[in-house]
This record gives structure tokens, C-alpha cells and sequence, in this order.
């Protein structure tokens, strides 16, 4: 938290993801990431930032790299009843800028400049004032303010942080998180990490394991169903490993040698955790269900899984047999 009385001209609202096991998180990890390092790399003015949230969004916040002056609890859950104190925190303001669709509707009634940078139009309010200048990252989720009779722009500044997200991601090793270096790390990851299911990963690598791959997989400690996994993983012997990692997954980018994405769903937050990702240099498989509860009832999704880990194993594997120059 930056602790700090002055005046703010410019104030940014955004909602991190909650640190609670399963829960129903009202922030998501994309517009954090974006605000904070839009601010750091001067892509965005700097100003005051008020997090919203419960108290257990600070330590998933503070590990995403945000720094904030304020905190605000949504009573039940519910942002639209903090509209009276930010109206007072933002009266002097020159202007409000919102990062995630599920706030926008705290931008009712602000006498000023409003910018709403929209990654997942579908979370938003049903109403947002055509007074609010929304940016987006995908054409799709610009046509989709359109249609709603919105005017909005597909960005072109703000996805150099991401671009960047190589040069800002924190040096990690797998020594340091006691994943061996003779396994493939495989990793599950989503906007909003509290979405995982952790079943899904440790079916996905029971089925793995049995193919003949020698597996880490590590969770989020915000996945569902943690419990279930860890029996899942035991009934199977423990042939593998399964973490649970109490960082946010896109702050240990470096210990993977993939990602699965099981919550593609086409909005810019999904392309954006993606391009994240690979310009990090962790390809990202989309496990899509068709529809299904999960994989323990469509074991034949983990196919298509299997052909892009051969691939990546042979990649390595030409790359370490290749002949140095000398």
C-alpha cells in the first residue's frame, strides 16, 4: 500500500483477484497486471489507485506488482454499493480511469473524464453512460460495445506491457520451488485463477503419467477442488508431482515448459493471458470441454495435449542435441 495524503488529479479503480480457495473473485488478474505496469512503463498518467476488494486481494495484488492508496470491500460483494464513497474520492479529480468491466459501474454519476479499459465486456453492467471512453484489445470485444450502442476503440498503447512482460517477470527457479529439472512442469492458469478446477489438472495428469511423461503440475491455491485433486493424486500413487502455488501462476512464468488454459472463452482476457504467456516464452494449450462438466467426462481431450507435448519435447531435445559453433 503507498501511503500518501495528497492531492490526486488523475484516479484509477481496479479490482485484484482474491487469495480465498474457490471463491467467487470479483477481480481478475489481467487489468491488475495491465494498471500496474502501465503505470510503471509511463503508458498511463500515474494517480491515485483504489483497490477493490476484500482484504484478501491485497497479497494477490501486491504480487502482481500493483501498489495502491486506498482499499474498498464491496458490501456483499456487490461494487455498485461504493458508488457514494468513490463519488467523494473522486470529486476533485480531473479524471477516473476503470480497469475492469466489473467496476464500471462505479463510473455512474462522476462529473469528470472516464476511461473504462474493457478485456471482458460480457462481466460489465448492462448499462455503462456513453460519456465513458472504452478501450478494448480485441476487435471482437470493440464490436461488441458497438453493438451494445457504446462507442469504443481497440487500444494500441497499452498492449506494449504485455509485450514486455518478459523484461518485468520476476526471476524464478525451479530449484527454488522444488520442482525437479528431468520433469515437464505443466502449469493450469486463467484470468481469474479462483475459476480453475484443480480435478481437471490432476485427471489431465494422471492421463499424462500413464502415457509415459515424467509430470509436475502445480495449481493455483486459489483452484477449486483442491482437496479432490490431492486424493485424485494419491489414489494414483503419487506417480507425479502436484504444487500448489500460493503466488499468482504468471509471477513463475519461467518454471514452465507449458500451460494449460481451460477457461478460453475468445474475450481479450483470454487472448491477453496468452499473449502474456508466450511472449514470456511458455506456450499455452486451449483445453476447451464442448460443453462437458470436465475432463473426467471427456478423457479424450488429453489427445490433443499429448501431440503438442511431443512436439515440445522433440523441439528440446533437437535443441540439445544440436552441434555449438565454435
Amino acid at each position: 500500500m503507498i501511503d500518501s495524503n495528497s492531492h490526486h488529479d488523475v484516479v484509477h479503480l481496479v479490482a485484484a483477484p482474491c487469495a480465498i480457495p474457490g471463491s467467487d473473485s470479483l477481480g481478475r488478474t489481467i487489468p491488475t497486471i495491465l494498471c500496474a505496469n502501465a503505470i510503471k512503463q509511463n503508458l498511463t498518467p500515474p494517480g491515485q489507485i483504489i483497490l477493490i476488494g476484500n482484504s484478501s486481494c491485497e497479497s494477490q495484488a501486491r504480487l502482481l506488482g500493483l501498489n495502491w492508496h486506498a482499499r474498498l470491500a464491496p458490501p456483499m460483494g456487490k461494487p455498485e454499493l461504493l458508488r457514494r464513497q468513490i463519488k467523494r474520492l473522486t470529486k476533485n479529480a480531473s479524471r477516473v480511469i476503470c480497469w475492469n468491466d466489473e467496476l464500471a459501474t462505479l463510473l455512474k454519476g462522476i462529473p469528470t473524464e472516464l476511461d473504462l479499459i474493457s478485456t471482458s465486456p460480457a462481466n460489465a453492467p448492462a448499462y455503462v453512460s456513453k460519456r465513458v471512453t472504452i478501450r478494448t484489445f480485441e476487435q471482437d470485444d470493440c464490436d461488441y460495445w458497438i453493438d451494445r450502442n457504446n462507442a469504443a476503440t481497440v487500444d494500441t498503447l497499452l498492449p506494449k506491457v504485455l509485450d514486455n512482460i518478459a523484461d518485468t517477470s520476476r526471476d524464478v527457479s525451479r530449484a527454488s520451488i522444488a520442482v525437479d529439472n528431468d520433469t515437464m512442469c505443466i502449469g493450469v492458469l486463467a484470468d481469474r485463477p479462483s475459476d480453475v478446477d484443480a480435478r481437471e489438472l490432476a485427471f489431465l495428469l494422471g492421463l499424462l503419467n500413464a502415457s509415459g511423461y515424467t509430470l509436475t503440475g502445480i495449481v493455483p491455491s486459489t483452484a477449486s477442488h483442491l482437496a479432490a485433486a490431492r486424493r485424485h493424486h494419491r489414489g494414483l500413487g503419487s506417480k507425479f508431482q502436484l504444487l500448489v502455488a500460493t503466488d499468482p501462476i504468471v509471477s513463475i512464468l519461467p518454471v514452465f515448459d507449458a500451460l494449460i488454459h481451460p477457461c478460453f472463452d475468445g474475450t481479450g482476457s483470454s487472448m491477453l493471458i496468452e499473449r502474456m504467456c508466450e511472449n514470456a516464452d511458455v506456450p499455452v494449450l486451449r483445453l476447451t470441454h464442448s460443453g462437458r462438466a470436465g475432463l473426467s467426462r471427456a478423457p479424450g481431450v488429453a489427445g490433443p495435449i499429448i501431440e503438442h507435448l511431443d512436439e515440445l519435447i522433440k523441439a528440446n531435445t533437437q535443441r540439445n542435441t544440436e552441434p555449438a559453433n565454435v
